[in-house]
């Protein structure tokens, strides 16, 4: 059924490209693209979170067992954000045990800062 003027009427899945394409092209403050696709992923924002929380390096199987993510998930994950310079990876050996610690880095930090005032931003209400 058509509206009364003759517009045809959007589809749910045609409104919610419509609203993911505003997003795309929209710009947050600074004039630059809001929410940091980087840590914007589920994983990424999860293990940011944590790993801000905690205030500390944390290991790899502390991550894994923490947030229930697997090993190849985790992996992915962590490389990206280092890659994007927001947290440091450091392989070391207690005795003959490889250890891997995590850490935020200050880059990290800040994007997160960023991420956080940019996601009050565009949320309704007080944020």
């Amino acid at each position: 059924m058509l509206p009364e003027d003759g517009a045809a009427a959007e589809t749910p899945g045609r409104e919610a490209e419509g609203v993911a394409r505003q997003a795309k092209t929209a710009k947050g403050p600074g004039g630059r693209p809001p929410l940091s696709p980087l840590i914007h992923g589920r994983v990424r924002l999860l293990i940011l979170s944590f790993l801000l929380r905690s205030g500390r390096a944390q290991t790899f199987p502390a991550i894994r067992r923490t947030l229930d993510l697997t090993d190849g998930t985790l992996s992915v994950n962590l490389t990206k954000l280092a890659e994007g310079g927001l947290i440091s990876i450091t392989k070391t050996f207690e005795g003959k045990k490889p250890v891997t610690l995590v850490k935020m880095t200050a880059r990290g930090k800040r994007e997160f800062a960023r991420y956080m005032a940019d996601l009050r931003a565009i949320l309704p209400g007080d944020g």
